[in-house]
């Protein structure tokens, strides 16, 4: 963060937003600021050549720089005397009325500390914060220093929010904790956007507090996608006014880059999460994937679990909200005592939220059934959360969509295909799972579906046709006849053929028709 006096905006009508630097246009003043901090340099001597980069347009930009560098350095007091003790003798000589004076006084205190008069010159301020001494210049480059400067900026201007909304795609947990470290006051709408209520709205401004909501941005920022809005109070001609803030993810590149990583609360969560993962290839799981209202609260479930699916571009949206409610919620409860229950049970029942939750229960803590009576998913759990339940339930969910899908299958008029389609197309292109068109291309379509490819009658007659034109066809003269197709071999006996085999060898294994019965 920087201090207000070097905060540079740029106000438009209602808006008012920090004059950020592009890494580009402005990466060479950065280096040039850079370059200032030798090692061996005193501050007093980085502080002119800073002072000398200083332009009419860049003097707040340039300072603002040297700043954050200077807070990334090392200085220390060099001296090979105490310049209190120099000091201390040189003032019992009294006072010098000219140059000379001061050269001889300087001679008697040289020869008392055994040196010359240039180190006790040289020593006798070194106390002095400007005369310390940079023994550790700062490791950054002209780029993230760009960045960094450009969020102090944004911190700088929220010092003075009267409240700040944001949204992120992830990070709730940490989001959260550290609102709830810093006293910061908050509230959920039905949106699930945050509202942080800021320094300028409180009885009393205080720059603590403005300064705690500075520090919450870099956890929001974080997260893949992001976004905040502010309302700043600031001074125009002794005139308070209101300005609108806004910011997103869309300028990231402008920011430092702060990866999430992903923690768990337990080595039980960590060990259920490797688990399951390897077990569900047709979902997405998630850690603590969004944040649940509770009131006046808010809930962050441990685990989401999200059907794959492969849809239309131009459904996307449309069947995205259409199977929110097919989504599953893991809530972990590990740790019990009685306040602990009663205030996670007061939150479970009032979610709003349609998607199911699951309760994975400890059955080590001294909580039974009727504790979670009203709660319609509940499983409890020994040394290892077990998988089985809940893939028991994205069954039931698989099976749901797939029977809904069926059923808007059947409402449509899809014409039967002449050519082998990929099932995974199909679906694709109907905007319904592949299991689900399979079902509609059994019971709607006359048809073989082999190795994910459905091949209708044309397609067969096709194949029975080469495969007829080949004069006594053995095994490997028919396998190139399937794979142009798509298709396996189970599908010979399927249209008509027997595999004769004699040895393992293909060349050997004679394809013939069944007799007509």
């Amino acid at each position: 963060m920087l201090t207000k006096k070097l905060l540079e905006v740029k106000k438009y009508k209602s808006d008012i937003n920090p004059r950020y630097r592009e890494i580009q246009e402005y990466k060479d003043v950065a280096e040039n600021v850079i370059s200032a901090y030798k090692e061996e340099c005193t501050r007093e001597e980085i502080n002119e050549r800073i002072t000398d980069l200083e332009t009419h347009d860049t003097f707040k930009f340039v300072r603002g720089l040297s700043k954050l560098l200077e807070r990334q350095s090392k200085f220390m007091q060099q001296s090979e005397f105490s310049p209190t003790e120099l000091r201390e003798t040189v003032f019992e000589h009294g006072y010098v009325t000219n140059k000379e004076e001061r050269k001889n006084v300087l001679k008697e205190v040289a020869k008392k500390f055994n040196t010359n008069t240039e180190q006790v010159d040289q020593d006798l301020w070194a106390d002095q914060e400007k005369n310390e001494v940079l023994i550790s210049k700062p490791q950054t480059s002209a780029k993230e220093l760009l960045k960094q400067y450009n969020l102090s900026l944004t911190q700088t201007l929220l010092f003075d929010a009267l409240e700040l909304k944001f949204n992120a795609s992830e990070n709730y947990q940490e989001i959260f904790g550290y609102m709830k470290y810093l006293g910061l006051m908050y509230s959920v709408n039905k949106e699930l956007e945050v509202t942080v209520t800021g320094p300028a709205a409180l009885f009393k401004k205080t720059r603590k507090y403005g300064t705690k909501i500075a520090k919450l941005l870099p956890t929001i920022m974080k997260a893949k996608k992001w976004g905040i809005s502010a309302k700043v109070e600031t001074e125009v001609s002794n005139e308070t006014r209101v300005y609108e803030f806004s910011l997103d993810s869309n300028k990231e590149h402008l920011f430092p880059q702060k990866t999430t990583t992903q923690s768990f609360d337990s080595e039980v969560e960590k060990d259920f999460a490797t688990r399951i993962n390897s077990l569900t290839q047709n979902w997405k799981i998630k850690r603590e994937p969004t944040i649940l209202r509770t009131n006046n609260q808010v809930m962050i479930p441990d685990f989401s679990f999200k059907r794959k699916r492969k849809q239309k571009r131009e459904r996307k949206q449309k069947r995205k909200k259409r199977h929110k409610n097919y989504d599953l919620f893991l809530e972990v409860i590990g740790f019990w005592t009685p306040k602990y229950l009663e205030k996670k049970l007061r939150k479970l029942q009032s979610i709003e939220t349609e998607v199911p939750m699951l309760l994975a229960v400890n059955e080590n803590l001294n909580c039974t059934k009727e504790d979670f009576e009203e709660q319609e998913h509940v499983f409890f759990y020994g040394k290892q959360i077990p998988v089985k339940p809940v893939i028991k339930h994205l069954n039931q969910i698989e099976e749901k969509i797939i029977k809904k899908d069926l059923k808007n299958l059947k409402n449509k008029d899809i014409k039967t295909p002449t050519e082998a389609k990929d099932i995974q197309e199909l679906a694709k292109e109907q905007g319904v799972e592949p299991k689900a068109i399979e079902q509609y291309l059994k019971n709607n379509h006359s048809g073989i579906i082999s190795n994910g490819i459905y091949l209708p009658k044309p397609v067969l007659k096709e194949i029975k046709t080469e495969i007829d034109s080949i004069k006594d066809p053995t095994l490997s003269d028919v396998n190139p006849i399937l794979e142009k197709y798509g298709a396996g071999q189970e599908i010979l006996q399927k249209i008509g053929y027997t595999i004769q085999y004699k040895t393992l060898n293909q060349n050997e294994a004679k394809i013939t028709k069944k007799k007509q019965q």
